[in-house]
């Protein structure tokens, strides 16, 4: 009911699978960003997006582009008002996975992320799947509910929960690692291959049917939690080919780097290399660390 007036003020083109594509490409590895846009604010995030020299596919379309606010208090603390979005047509839909695959060539990964607007299918990230699938490219998903259940029945490679989004996946309380650990391998029984659970401040957990690893977080000064998991995983997606702890580590580094960050800004090379190191990797964590889920 008051006023705020900010401190300071900062405008980024996001959305989570932007950032990820803004995070890899700020970091010298190929990326390409495929998104819809529309009316005069799309306009607007496409000119920020040029200004970082983002590959940037867009399909135009006839509702306005999301606007997002994020609100930081001098603690780090974070509060995000997101808006739903407008309506995008089945059509709309189907152009962008369409996009999606022709606008590539040979690629590592098709990453789909973030909430789906009003109207759209929830089927829309397992039709990305399939369409990743056809492109013989690993698949990774970010989103919550019934659009990632379908995913993880689709078959997806990889998926990026926080531990209050796997909660509501396995319908009740998380409370230690190894009670997260058990409610990631139902969720791999689902479908999808692997699991990365976000922790927060303690790190996160990697889980596939062969694989488990935990790793610890750098501790840093927060001054935006926005946009750190969609880095976090750039981080995971940047390193993956020189295998799962190298990523794993990785993904700590660059998700930190994030946090100490302003806004939504993705984390460059001078950020991130003072963090390497500090994480610790195990594969035989202590099962029964109590989860804050923070």
């Amino acid at each position: 009911g008051g006023v705020i007036r900010p401190l300071d003020t900062r405008c980024d083109a996001g959305g989570k699978g932007v950032n990820v594509a803004r995070a890899l490409s700020l970091n010298g590895f190929r990326s390409r960003a495929v998104l819809t846009l529309g009316q005069t604010e799309g306009q607007h995030i496409l000119d920020l997006l040029m200004l970082e020299d983002l590959d940037t596919r867009p399909l135009l379309v006839k509702g306005a582009s999301r606007v997002n606010v994020t609100l930081v208090d001098v603690a780090g603390n974070t509060t995000k008002i997101n808006s739903l979005g407008s309506p995008i047509s089945p059509g709309e839909c189907r152009g962008l996975v369409a996009l999606a695959i022709t606008a590539t060539d040979e690629i590592d990964w098709l990453v789909t992320c973030g909430s789906l607007p009003p109207g759209v299918d929830k089927g829309f990230h397992a039709m990305a799947v399939e369409g990743g699938k056809s492109l013989n490219a690993k698949t990774a998903v970010d989103c919550t509910g019934e659009p990632l259940l379908l995913a993880c029945k689709a078959g997806v490679d990889l998926i990026k929960p926080n531990v209050h989004e796997l909660r509501d996946i396995v319908k009740r309380d998380l409370t230690t690692l190894g009670e997260l650990i058990q409610a990631a391998k139902e969720v791999i029984a689902m479908g999808c291959k692997s699991v990365i659970v976000s922790m927060g401040s303690q790190g996160a957990v990697f889980v596939s049917a062969t694989d488990l690893l935990y790793a610890t977080a750098p501790k840093v000064k927060p001054r935006s939690t926005s946009g750190a998991g969609d880095s976090s995983l750039a981080g995971f997606l940047s390193k993956y080919d020189q295998g799962l702890e190298v990523a794993l580590l990785e993904s700590m580094a660059w998700g930190a780097a994030a946090v100490g960050l302003p806004g939504s800004k993705m984390p460059v090379e001078t950020d991130i290399a003072p963090l390497r190191g500090i994480s610790k990797v195990t594969r035989e964590p202590d099962l029964s660390m109590a989860v804050l889920g923070d």
